[in-house]
């Protein structure tokens, strides 16, 4: 049957995962997508009229994408149906000191709160260099520590004001270098290799630059299939996005003068970074998850995931049904250890290190080296789980290899402790079905993303109770 919608289940300092009583077969509905949502809520913010986001998900990085959105100045009104945005009124009209040279004191800034949201920071960084009010931007855990200095770089290239406290990183004053605000259009050169969020930030922001906008990126994005989705996401909200020097993939991005955001309505699709992990259960168990809702373009970002589950011995199958892009997972007897390359699926390696830690035969996980400057560095993260599991690792020119144990230590439970990182906790209580017991500290922190992640596998008839 289909799973109802399910709530956070709060535990206390840790959870034991172990496999489920019967087989497992769902049909389930993944929350909505944070990587549309967070895109959709800073578009809004920078729409001159009135957007209405359906489908918004839960979690804490989007609650700090809707009270970044205010504290830049947007109206937002929450209702059950989703999430109503009054964005703010287009450039020309001067704020109060906005007529300062570039370089002079700038006024009380407004504070905005990116949480520990990479993501956010990067975008409200660009949309804060469109601001004729400063904005002053804080972060906690380890933003301080994100890349941010190749963004800086290229807003303050095209004219905005930054000021750092943090060492080129938060906390960051930021504010356009125009008379009432607007991004100075031009040509800036950003770095691609550790983040295609700079450039997906930067894009964001052009529906509010002064003039066409050309970025060129400095290599192959990584995560390039976010930044495909950006440009999929502003196209839809009326602002397409020419790439030159070639079609998909092209590293030159074109924006002409007078791009602008329209106001309207945009719903937004299954997460299939959460998706993931029910469909690792499957895989796992092995039962059948069928998933629905979900994004069903190109553009999608983790949309390899399934196909690498096929791979490893899966039988997946994809189509447009009745109720939205539908993808089924049916697990094999046994998976088996694959080649893979991860830069277009970021958020979904850790989920696929932890089943490849079941499978017979090595596998070897390629494009991963940027996944040390997430919320954890989750290399590291994912070596110790790994070691807990009794699998061997290595790690050796950007690529992780993985080598399932031959026996798991008997009557050890193995103990993960994610680092403050949801990715890591909901990838390792994954291996709770190959278990008899896993122990996952800090259960708490998949509210970062997926508040009801721990209802949702028990939905499945995985075991989840309190650690004693």
């Amino acid at each position: 049957m289909t799973a109802p919608s399910r709530q956070a289940r709060p535990f206390p300092g840790a959870v034991e995962v172990s496999p489920p009583r019967r087989p497992v077969s769902a049909v389930v509905r993944p929350p909505g997508s944070k990587y549309e949502a967070n895109r959709l809520l800073v578009i809004a913010a920078l729409t001159d009229g009135e957007r209405r986001i359906l489908g918004a998900p839960e979690g804490e990085d989007i609650r700090a994408a809707v009270a970044a959105v205010r504290a830049l100045g947007a109206e937002t009104t929450e209702t059950d149906g989703g999430i109503r945005v009054r964005g703010l009124p287009a450039p020309g009209r001067a704020a109060p000191g906005a007529d300062a040279p570039v370089g002079a004191p700038v006024d009380t800034p407004l504070v905005a709160d990116a949480g520990e949201s990479g993501t956010l920071l990067r975008f409200l960084t660009a949309a804060a260099a469109t601001s004729p009010t400063p904005v002053r931007i804080v972060g906690r855990g380890r933003l301080p520590e994100r890349p941010l200095e190749g963004l800086v770089r290229a807003l303050v290239s095209l004219g905005a004001v930054v000021r750092s406290e943090g060492g080129g990183s938060v906390p960051l004053t930021v504010r356009s270098g125009e008379a009432g605000g607007g991004l100075r259009g031009g040509r800036a050169l950003l770095p691609a290799h550790e983040t295609s969020q700079f450039a997906s930030a930067l894009l964001l922001a052009s529906g509010r630059a002064l003039g066409a906008l050309e970025i060129e990126l400095g290599s192959e994005p990584v995560s390039a299939s976010y930044l495909d989705l950006t440009i999929s996401v502003m196209a839809r909200c009326g602002a397409p996005v020419e790439r030159r020097g070639g079609q998909r993939g092209g590293r030159r991005l074109f924006v002409p003068a007078g791009t602008r955001f329209r106001p309207g309505t945009s719903r937004v699709s299954g997460d299939r970074a959460s998706a993931s992990y029910l469909f690792a259960a499957a895989a796992l168990a092995p039962g059948r998850v069928r998933a629905l809702g979900l994004d069903g373009s190109p553009d999608a970002g983790e949309r390899e995931f399934p196909e690498t589950l096929r791979r490893m011995g899966c039988r997946v199958e994809e189509r447009d049904g009745a109720d939205g892009f539908e993808t089924t997972v049916e697990g094999p007897a046994s998976l088996r250890g694959i080649e893979a390359d991860c830069a277009r699926m970021p958020d979904s390696a850790p989920t696929l290190a932890v089943a490849a830690a079941f499978a017979s035969g090595s596998t070897r996980l390629h494009g991963v080296e940027h996944l040390r400057h997430k919320e954890s560095d989750r290399i590291a993260a994912l070596r110790r789980g790994l070691a807990a599991l009794g699998a061997r690792t290595e790690f050796a020119g950007g690529a992780l290899t993985i080598h399932p144990a031959d026996t798991p230590a008997a009557g050890v439970t193995p103990v993960i402790d994610p680092d403050g990182d949801h990715r890591i906790a909901m990838a390792f209580a994954l291996a709770g079905l190959r278990r008899p017991v896993v122990r996952v500290r800090s259960p708490e922190v998949v509210a970062k993303s997926f508040p009801a992640f721990w209802d949702e596998i028990a939905g499945l008839g995985v075991r989840v109770r309190p650690a004693p």
